[in-house]
């Protein structure tokens, strides 16, 4: 190696590293995470994207709500997707369901799950449910990147604020994240 280069490259090997190689909070509460065990001191710390937005989320979205991983996704297709009484609801953005999603998945994004959307009452009733009357309402498993993005929590809680019983919402926390990394087909283009 050329001498005086050695400190050049790293200084762009640093500049070169994407933003989730940085240091970032775990959750917007917490920085880092310090403990003591057997009289050693026990410290984790995440290297991420930033959060927020990216934080670690919760394994239960809501009180009262499953949360699933894919196995359970997998049975979830099966006996309720493909006989029309459930839906796969990814509920990222468009462009992030574009590029890859859970086979089997229809896009609603978060957002439009909303109280403030005004066409919130016509998403509902294409979810099945009448006039406020959820009985014939899908079942819904709701999934978005992974387990560091809070659209399928948020999604999940704005379907409960609407009266979405907890009895026909599922979590997977996983999300496409844990799909992939698992694997898995990922469905792109639809």
């Amino acid at each position: 190696m050329v001498k005086g280069l050695f400190p050049t490259v790293c200084a762009a090997m640093v500049l070169a590293l994407p933003a989730y190689g940085q240091s970032s909070r775990i959750t917007q509460d917490m920085a880092d995470f310090e403990t003591s065990m057997n009289g050693q001191t026990l410290r984790v710390q995440r290297n991420g994207a930033a959060c927020p937005p990216s934080c670690v989320q919760p394994m239960q979205a809501a009180s009262g709500v499953v949360t699933v991983a894919e196995l359970e996704v997998l049975d979830f297709l099966d006996l309720f997707v493909s006989s029309g009484q459930g839906l796969l609801v990814d509920v990222r953005f468009p462009d992030g369901f574009a590029s890859g999603t859970v086979p089997g998945a229809v896009n609603v994004p978060e957002a439009t799950l909303r109280s403030d959307n005004p066409y919130r009452e016509d998403l509902l009733s294409a979810l099945g449910v009448r006039s406020g009357d959820f009985s014939s309402a899908f079942d819904l498993v709701i999934l978005a990147g992974g387990p560091d993005d809070a659209q399928a929590p948020e999604a999940v809680r704005a379907l409960l604020e609407a009266g979405y019983p907890e009895t026909k919402l599922k979590y997977y926390r996983g999300g496409v994240a844990a799909w992939r990394g698992l694997g898995l087909d990922l469905a792109t283009g639809q």
